[in-house]
């Protein structure tokens, strides 16, 4: 059976990741203007005109209820849906204390275009590494096994050969894999390690998103600035199960 015109048509899902805003619009990341750097994106986005944006974590360095209006001011007008987790620097309380007033959406599952978007929150506030107990894997024993699958973890599931940020890992990654088998799910994707990384892991793809503050050189033993300025990963994705990637640039 042929899917009508509109219905056959792609999602265009954009990711935004690392922001690392702070309480002052004129603070810096690793040298780095957050606020200027990430705003350079603007003209990019409205031309990609995405559907749905997820931020994946560490949209505020410092966790602060400023940071997050920015952000949210800065993305609500780009995008009719937005999702997000947090990331090790937030504060996932201070951040739903914001985006639910914003109407952003948490998830766990997000409905796009014949999607099943999974936002898993591996994120905790007193620690750099992340980790999903059972809890927090629950939700992926509600994925409908007959829909497509994309999920969003802020740590990388699996290391990524720099060893700057390979120490802070999600912890115990198997847990997540084990969860995964058999389940519809054609790529994860991740923030947290501020490069550009494409790999897979059991026939599932693992795809980073670089970051829009500052990005780092891969394989360095410590962060290192590299030339790849404020970033962002976009995804399309068909109702039939058909996904491209690719790198949003200013």
């Amino acid at each position: 059976m042929n899917l009508p015109a509109a219905a056959s048509k792609p999602v265009t899902l954009l990711q935004l990741s690392d922001s690392h805003l702070s309480e002052d619009p004129q603070a810096r990341y690793r040298g780095q203007p957050a606020d200027a750097n990430l705003a350079t994106l603007r003209p990019a986005i409205q031309e990609l005109k995405p559907d749905l944006i997820v931020l994946s974590g560490d949209v505020s360095e410092d966790a602060s209820p400023a940071s997050y209006w920015r952000m949210g001011g800065f993305v609500r007008d780009l995008a009719p849906q937005i999702a997000w987790i947090p990331g090790n620097h937030d504060e996932r309380e201070v951040m739903a204390g914001v985006f639910d007033e914003l109407g952003f959406e948490a998830g766990p599952v997000v409905e796009a275009g014949g999607w099943q978007v999974m936002l898993l929150d591996s994120a905790w506030s007193d620690r750099p590494d992340g980790e999903m107990n059972d809890e927090r894997l629950a939700p992926i024993d509600r994925l409908d096994g007959s829909a497509p699958a994309l999920v969003f973890v802020h740590h990388q599931p699996l290391l990524v050969g720099s060893p700057w940020i390979d120490k802070y890992p999600l912890v115990e990654p198997h847990r997540l894999w084990d969860r995964l088998a058999g389940k519809p799910v054609k790529a994860v994707a991740f923030g947290h390690v501020h490069q550009v990384f494409e790999g897979e892991h059991d026939g599932i793809a693992c795809l980073s998103a670089p970051s829009t503050a500052a990005n780092g050189v891969r394989e360095a033993p410590r962060f290192t600035p590299s030339e790849q300025g404020p970033s962002a990963r976009w995804f399309r994705l068909w109702p039939n199960g058909r996904w491209e990637t690719g790198l949003l640039v200013c």
